[in-house]
């Protein structure tokens, strides 16, 4: 199944981005994905209250470009999975990407990656940057969106976490990755 992503990935058209003028602040995040019974499943982070603008949301793990990235977003996708969850970058396998997305709150243009890891994988959460992790099949994810949008008042899209809003830059990468992975899902 996780061929099939790729392959879909490696074709998917990339959006345009209508971006305010001037420079951005970089950052990138990579959704890792597993296959379990069949299905596929993702792994979001539930950020600390510790750093950054977007603490205690439901998000994929990234952040923003350091020098030692030396402007790879890759890099910067892989180095902060490996900070954030343990996540060893040789063992997460880029399937593709998606497009890149402007955070309205923020001003930040984020570059999504997708990756495959093993399942079960032993997560090492760093826990001043991250309160929780969650595994979850991304068909159960996404069924959760019409009830979680009349839920909370957030704007749209919005998906349900157990009780956590996920919304914003997180829910439209997941509504772009379900739009591309629906042939499999």
């Amino acid at each position: 199944m996780l061929d099939q992503v790729q392959e879909l990935l490696t074709t998917h058209e990339l959006l345009p981005q209508d971006l305010p003028a001037g420079t951005h602040t970089r950052a990138a995040v990579v959704a890792p994905l597993f296959e379990y019974n069949g299905e596929l499943g993702i792994v979001l982070i539930k950020r600390s209250e510790n750093i950054g603008v977007h603490r205690g949301q439901i998000g994929f793990p990234g952040g923003m470009v350091e020098p030692r990235d030396n402007q790879d977003l890759l890099q910067t996708a892989l180095r902060e999975a490996e900070e954030e969850l343990g996540i060893i970058p040789s063992e997460i396998t880029i399937l593709g990407r998606l497009s890149d997305r402007h955070t309205v709150v923020s001003g930040i243009l984020v570059s999504p990656f997708v990756g495959e890891i093993s399942f079960p994988y032993s997560f090492s959460p760093d826990p001043f940057e991250v309160e929780s992790f969650h595994s979850i099949s991304l068909k159960s994810l996404l069924e959760t969106r019409h009830g979680a949008e009349r839920s909370f008042d957030l704007p749209e899209p919005v998906y349900l976490l157990r009780t956590f809003p996920v919304w914003g830059l997180t829910a439209r990468i997941i509504m772009e990755l379900a739009d591309v992975l629906e042939p499999v899902l």
